[in-house]
């Protein structure tokens, strides 16, 4: 009994063992836990039952959970945790502008932001973390195609929902109608571009690896984000659609090529649904004709003009966080009507359908220069990914257990027609605050770590940091 009570029960180890093998193969470890989030996040399946069966309300708070266990697992993990400085300077910029909007007397809003940006941000710090090899790269990759997929099935289901009738208004049309985010034209357009970038160049990176099923799923991919892309009849995403074709056109080996499949395209389309691509044109034709005169530009004109009224009054840090709408106060008088019949009652809410100009209103300066530095850090990461991905042979890297022939540099193409896609159409929408614009940004930063591009920066910016201190 002695012995018992000093060395313990002999029980206790047997035990001690199968618990730890029970944890090892039946508790996720946090990466499994991670894809889980990951697609919750992009696919969203809790909206989409929680629309349907409202009492599945508790549902829609598992992201949030596992998002705070993969949290509490990546501190407590021993590895080296991988900052964001280019994002963790703009979430500081959310909660500065927070306490400015609270100075102004209207926080409200800019703590719903703060409760939103917080997941994708957390998401990304864990993801740059562990997924730092390709083997674990290449599934959230997938899912991100998987995600363009899943919304263009749900792109065409709206043509049954939500007809294009003749005589009715392609703007008023209810797309996915389950998602707040991409229910209207405005966010499903350029996200159906963005698809569409990523799908051509997602075909190229699986070359080496390519099966029927593969294959099947991503030209299944790229008519379903031609077909969105084009119902969704978005003035916006049809100039960032311009912008990602011609960097895409200006890459592309086989330029003439490129063209003549355009113009057979249109040719085809034109001779079998000349009523839709009459349609098309008009609506696209009303860019210019409209400009800043009527319809939805001198809408966009009105609040511009309001944004920089605020930009003038507050030029430093802005009226705040989501602050556009109840800041209209602090420059418009109680009675007076602007362009547009805006009222500082009719602008509580509001949003100003721009995210440059978002930025200026509620950020300042001090915004514009932290977005600057976001949008340049994405370009350079991407670059830099490219050029490592040249230098180091991809047959090497395969047989070393990394990413296929070619799919880094076709991958990192991918990224950034999509990131393209998102700034251009974010002139005339407001994307600021959704997560089509951080996912982006973060999935561009797990190809940078994961494909092995960092290293040969770091120990340059390491070897010129000695330098000047050795100076």
């Amino acid at each position: 009994m002695a012995a018992d009570s000093l060395n313990g029960p002999t029980v206790r180890p047997s035990a001690s063992r199968a618990y730890r093998k029970w944890r090892a193969t039946v508790v996720p470890r946090v990466y499994e836990l991670l894809v889980i989030l990951w697609f919750l996040e992009l696919f969203a399946p809790q909206k989409l039952l929680q629309y349907f069966l409202p009492i599945a309300r508790p549902v829609s708070w598992l992201p949030e959970l596992l998002l705070w266990i993969c949290t509490i697992m990546w501190l407590r993990d021993s590895a080296p945790k991988r900052g964001f400085p280019a994002y963790t300077r703009f979430m500081v910029l959310f909660l500065f502008g927070t306490v400015v909007a609270y100075f102004h007397g209207q926080w409200g809003l800019g703590r719903i932001v703060d409760r939103l940006m917080y997941e994708p941000y957390l998401l990304g710090l864990v993801t740059l973390t562990v997924c730092d090899r390709p083997a674990r790269a290449r599934p959230i990759l997938g899912l991100y195609f998987g995600y363009f997929v899943w919304f263009g099935i749900w792109g065409l289901i709206s043509l049954k929902t939500s007809p294009l009738g003749a005589s009715d208004d392609p703007a008023a049309r209810v797309i996915v109608f389950w998602h707040r985010d991409y229910d209207n034209r405005d966010a499903f357009g350029p996200l159906m571009v963005a698809g569409l970038a990523y799908s051509i160049y997602y075909l190229q990176a699986n070359w080496a690896i390519k099966t029927r099923t593969r294959t099947f799923w991503i030209y299944l991919s790229i008519g379903l984000c031609a077909v969105g892309f084009l119902t969704s009849f978005g003035r916006g995403a049809f100039l960032a659609f311009i912008a990602v074709g011609m960097s895409m056109w200006l890459r592309a080996k086989k330029k003439v090529v490129f063209i003549i499949a355009l113009l057979a395209v249109s040719g085809v389309a034109t001779v079998t649904m000349p009523q839709f691509v009459d349609r098309y044109v008009g609506t696209m034709q009303s860019i210019t004709q409209q400009g800043t005169e009527s319809g939805t530009g001198a809408d966009r004109a009105a609040l511009w003009s309001i944004a920089w009224r605020e930009f003038r009054s507050s030029p430093i840090v802005g009226v705040g966080t989501s602050n556009f709408g109840s800041g209209a106060s602090t420059v418009l008088s109680p009675g007076e009507v602007t362009a547009g019949g805006y009222t500082v009652g009719r602008l509580w809410g509001r949003a100003v359908h721009s995210a440059p100009m978002t930025i200026l209103a509620e950020y300042g300066l001090v915004g514009a220069i932290i977005a600057t530095l976001l949008v340049v850090d994405f370009f350079r990461t991407n670059r830099r990914t490219r050029f490592n991905a040249a230098r180091v042979s991809s047959e090497v890297s395969s047989r070393a257990g990394g990413f296929p022939p070619g799919y880094v540099n076709a991958v990192a193409l991918g990224l950034h027609g999509a990131f393209l896609a998102f700034c251009v159409s974010g002139i005339f929408y407001e994307i600021l605050y959704t997560p089509l614009f951080w996912n982006v940004i973060v999935l561009n930063r797990m190809l940078y770590f994961s494909s092995g591009a960092a290293p040969p920066y770091e120990a340059k910016r390491q070897s010129a940091r000695r330098a000047v201190q050795a100076a």
